[in-house]
């Protein structure tokens, strides 16, 4: 594995924060949400006809707002229309630049899978939800982390070392990058996420593989077949991206939860051409 590219991809996997994210996608969906149901309203897909319905009505309720409240209520209404115009303005054009990067994954999935049937095995495996998948025991972060901590070196040498093998012996084409979930981070999603309960937290041990084709991919996902037929681990969930629906952001990967000596961890598996478009849309997600 090279160390360079190593860093790349652990560059490019953790730029971007959850928080940001999700800060960013409320404010993008609520005016989807709003263009959406405008367009419904009007029975049109113009968006310049809606954004120059929207203004008419506006400048109608500013109208109105003289009328009634006089040049106080007017320049109040003026100081609204700034700060949310403002804040439209950007989540629109974030909006425009989510929708081009989503064009970019696309065409980076389709030159990947290229001659692949949909839903096919050739995708990798079938997703397997688990909305109920949490850790043994009842526990804290700190107990869940140091649990990790202690598989860490056992849980690279065992599995990822075999995923790594399988998919490229020579090494050449799979990059593998794996660490514990930080304390701060795993107390803030602990909080924000799962109202305080730790053991619902599945990637306090967590790995990614980077790879280069589909076939790479599903010698990954058959070297995890493996593994679990030896009793080595269990998968316990699978959210594949290949091969359902992109994200919200048109970005796709697989993501699954395995048990590994009781402990839940998670397997990320990325190709790479889409990796590296994720790297060119951080702007429009922060």
């Amino acid at each position: 594995m090279h160390v360079a590219r190593a860093k790349e991809y652990e560059a490019l996997l953790g730029k971007v924060t959850k928080s940001s994210k999700r800060a960013k996608l409320m404010s993008v969906q609520g005016v989807l949400f709003g263009f959406t149901f405008m367009m419904s309203t009007f029975e049109t897909s113009n968006r310049t006809m809606i954004i120059i319905t929207m203004g008419s009505f506006a400048g109608s309720v500013g109208l109105a707002a003289h009328l009634v409240l006089g040049d106080a209520g007017l320049a109040g209404y003026a100081a609204f229309l700034v700060v949310g115009g403002g804040s439209v303005y950007h989540a629109v054009r974030s909006l425009e630049a989510v929708e081009v990067f989503k064009e970019k994954y696309e065409a980076a999935y389709r030159e990947c899978t290229k001659g692949i049937e949909p839903d096919s095995d050739q995708l990798g495996p079938k997703p397997m939800l688990n909305p109920l998948l949490m850790q043994d025991g009842d526990h804290d972060v700190d107990y869940y982390i140091e649990e990790a901590k202690q598989l860490f070196e056992p849980f690279r040498e065992e599995v990822l070392a075999v995923l790594a093998n399988a998919a490229d012996p020579t090494g050449e084409t799979v990059t593998v990058l794996s660490n514990t979930k930080g304390e701060e981070r795993a107390r803030e999603k602990t909080r924000l996420d799962y109202n305080g309960v730790a053991a619902k937290v599945k990637d306090y041990l967590r790995a990614t593989l980077v790879v280069t084709t589909m076939p790479e991919v599903c010698r990954v996902w058959g070297a995890v077949e493996e593994l679990k037929a030896q009793g080595r681990l269990e998968v316990v969930s699978i959210k594949n991206r290949l091969r359902g629906g992109a994200t919200s952001t048109g970005y796709r990967d697989i993501n699954m939860s395995v048990k590994f000596r009781g402990h839940v961890c998670e397997i990320q598996i990325q190709l790479a051409a889409i990796l590296e478009v994720k790297h060119d849309g951080h702007a429009a997600y922060e």
